[in-house]
């Protein structure tokens, strides 16, 4: 019972942070950066892509790496991108109603954002990223080739929409009972 009332609250918690969101979006003044972000991240993520591809094909990176990881991985990119343009909106909405930052919607949207750079394109467009770190090549030892990668980023891009939907959803309530 008590793991059933759990899922409950899960959904309810999520149909809230949809509609806020959807709430947003429907608004051209968020819709419009959104949308010019999230294509913007997804061109650049396809071009390092297929960068360092003969020919900057996509098919011929697909016939090194597989169709399936190919798919799979342009569609983790495109998730990306879309968050991160989400991300934007409410950050616009965000910045309207607030002045102060908040330490934790900062970290988890920097993580996610640094994460989702390490893991664009292919394992060679990465290795010089983590060649800062002194670790060039790392993505060809990880088991999925940097998928995981990109995974984790949509976590950390996915708590940071959701702290910032909480955080607009407690300014709107304060500002409707100061009112």
């Amino acid at each position: 019972m008590a793991r059933s009332q759990r899922l409950l609250s899960a959904a309810m918690l999520l149909n809230s942070m949809f509609l806020v969101v959807a709430r947003i979006l429907k608004r051209k003044k968020y819709l419009i950066p959104a949308v010019v972000v999230a294509a913007v991240v997804f061109v650049v993520s396809y071009v390092l892509t297929v960068w360092n591809i003969s020919g900057k094909s996509i098919t011929i990176y697909a016939s090194m790496s597989g169709w399936p990881f190919t798919l799979f991985s342009l569609f983790l990119s495109l998730v990306i991108s879309v968050l991160i343009g989400v991300y934007l909106a409410l950050v616009l909405v965000r910045r309207q109603l607030i002045k102060d930052k908040e330490l934790k919607n900062k970290l988890s949207s920097a993580g996610g954002t640094v994460i989702g750079l390490f893991a664009a394109g292919c394992p060679t467009c990465g290795a010089p990223l983590f060649a800062l770190f002194g670790a060039p090549l790392a993505l060809f030892s990880l088991p999925f080739g940097g998928l995981e990668l990109k995974v984790l980023s949509i976590a950390l891009l996915w708590l940071s929409i959701y702290l910032l939907v909480e955080n607009i959803q407690k300014q709107l309530v304060c500002g409707v009972k100061a009112k």
